[in-house]
């Protein structure tokens, strides 16, 4: 929590002031009587317990403590997605993503994860799409329209090559440039791709190159690797498409360093959902603070008005 007006809390040293008045009352001859007329008979009226006689003055405290705070103009982050903000999902189609080493396949665990960010986002982050094997393509334009994008997932195939260089370059096209992302601290913040594959780039542009004109247009780059990085046959795989199966992970942290975004390794289903699902919480570019001193304040009143009742009461009382 934050304050508009913080020298207002500096009016909260009255507070003790008036705690150390209001026990030297007690102190005084006669203090108490005029405190509690009669203390013998509110006991019999309420249950026992030493504050309770000084709930009025604890309320009307509360009520102060909770007016002065208010008049400080507390803030309270609230954080939201720039409407500028925009990501591209860069999924691999090439044919070893039908290895099944990671259940049911790589592919459709990655079609699985890419449903749970999509429906994760907040609603109004635009969202786009490319799909790279040989070469890379624009499936779906920059979007709000989730149900659109989801039906593309769906209807995603597996062709020929890895092409992770020219996925890049695709991604960034689709991506706003930089001159409309210039006023902002950190222009990364509204230009992210998402870069998912299973093997090695085998096609097109050198992945690096690609990496660092990203980095020249101020875009992040988080890099998710899927399946296994040993040698050998690949389950669901002819052997021939195991070199093509086993992704280059220095490559790939290369990538994400570039980007200055973030690698992630996966080599099962589950973790690549809550992958892209940790992701989408992160998908959020702005912080608005939002006053809740209109709170504190209802708060105050209600306070003030429990102490007055009690006060008015133990008049009825005596």
């Amino acid at each position: 929590m934050g304050f508009l007006w913080p020298w207002a809390l500096g009016l909260l040293l009255l507070v003790p002031l008036l705690v150390w008045l209001y026990w030297q009352a007690l102190r005084r001859p006669g203090g108490a009587a005029v405190l509690l007329p009669d203390g013998a008979r509110l006991v019999r009226a309420l249950p026992k317990g030493y504050l309770r006689p000084h709930l009025p003055a604890l309320l009307y405290l509360l009520a102060l403590v909770l007016a002065l705070l208010a008049l400080a103009r507390p803030s309270l982050p609230v954080p939201q997605t720039d409407p500028r903000a925009a990501v591209v999902l860069a999924v691999d189609v090439s044919l070893s993503m039908r290895a099944t080493d990671v259940a049911p396949s790589r592919f459709e665990a990655a079609r699985a994860a890419l449903r749970t960010f999509l429906r994760e986002l907040p609603p109004g982050l635009r969202v786009a799409l490319v799909a790279f094997a040989r070469d890379a393509h624009l499936v779906v334009p920059l979007t709000t329209d989730r149900a659109r994008l989801l039906e593309a997932v769906d209807r995603l195939e597996l062709n020929l090559g890895t092409a992770i260089g020219d996925a890049i370059l695709e991604s960034i096209a689709a991506l706003p440039p930089l001159s409309e992302r210039q006023d902002v601290q950190d222009p990364r913040s509204l230009a992210t791709i998402i870069l998912l594959t299973d093997g090695r780039s085998l096609a097109g542009v050198d992945p690096l190159e690609a990496a660092q004109e990203a980095a020249r247009q101020q875009i992040r780059i988080h890099a998710i690797g899927v399946g296994r990085v040993t040698e050998g046959p690949v389950p669901g795989l002819p052997e021939v498409y195991a070199l093509a199966a086993q992704f280059d992970e220095a490559t790939l942290r290369e990538i994400a360093r570039v980007g200055q975004g973030a690698y992630f390794f996966i080599d099962s289903a589950s973790q690549l959902r809550e992958t892209y699902r940790s992701l989408a919480r992160q998908m959020v570019w702005r912080v608005r603070q939002e006053e809740v001193g209109g709170l504190l304040a209802l708060l105050a009143g209600l306070s003030l008005a429990g102490s007055l009742a009690l006060a008015w009461l133990r008049r009825r009382v005596v």
